[in-house]
């Protein structure tokens, strides 16, 4: 069994099988969102076009939110999303690529402050969004103050999103990832756009920083709640997140 784990493992690492996957992946997805009913709030007109730049932030379990924004909505802007140069970023960017979305790699070996001037170069050229998932890594639904020193220091505003589905699943993984269902109900709900100041010390972007974690967890149980998302849990539970 262990053979067979590595086996599988070291296919996993082929750019080819990623790109294979990814493929299926942007396929699926378009399939959930064309077979379903969706509703899209909040998108004002200076999200989808004019050029008005911001940064959109999901959690990393709903990271399809992008995409149903471009679906839905048909942005007339650059769209890119900050992912990590490992096998799951490379597949979910061959996914994106499907769909015309570009992507920043991130990383440690990569240093974020490289990941960081390629955001800022993005948004401050006209009608650019940037795409993050402030969980990046574990545990799940914990915003890290990476989203609010971007947004401070390229006086860009934050704008969060989230969707959810009437009927999906939830993966037993650190993110609780959510898988959408095909013929199903869909919701995305897209908030405000939030202005971080920019004479912030410590104190001032852990403030911000709690602020903005807890809008987008309230935002994505609204939309559980709105969608009727049948296997929802509480997201303010952090201690379940392994």
């Amino acid at each position: 069994m262990r053979k067979k784990f590595k086996i599988w493992k070291k296919i996993g690492k082929s750019s080819l099988v990623q790109t294979v996957i990814g493929r299926l992946m942007y396929l699926y997805v378009l399939a959930a969102y064309k077979t379903s009913r969706w509703t899209i709030e909040g998108a004002r007109d200076e999200y989808v076009s004019g050029d008005f730049s911001y940064l959109i932030a999901f959690w990393h379990g709903r990271a399809f939110s992008d995409m149903f924004l471009v679906w839905g909505k048909k942005l007339k802007k650059d769209v890119a999303v900050l992912l990590s140069l490992h096998r799951d970023g490379r597949i979910m960017a061959s996914a994106m690529d499907g769909l015309g979305i570009g992507t920043i790699g991130g990383s440690s070996k990569r240093g974020g402050a490289a990941a960081a001037l390629d955001i800022m170069r993005r948004l401050r050229k006209p009608a650019n969004v940037v795409a993050i998932a402030p969980d990046g890594r574990k545990p799940g639904y914990k915003m890290t103050d990476g989203l609010v020193q971007l947004a401070q220091k390229s006086r860009r505003p934050v704008v969060l999103s989230a969707y959810s589905v009437r009927r999906g699943r939830l993966l037993k993984t650190w993110d609780r990832f959510l898988i959408p269902g095909w013929f199903t109900k869909g919701v995305l709900l897209l908030d405000e756009p939030v202005y971080i100041p920019a004479d912030l010390d410590a104190a001032g972007i852990e403030k911000w920083r709690q602020i903005l974690e807890d809008r987008l967890i309230g935002l994505t149980e609204e939309a559980d709640r709105r969608a009727g998302l049948k296997c929802r849990v509480s997201l303010r539970d952090k201690g379940e997140n392994k």
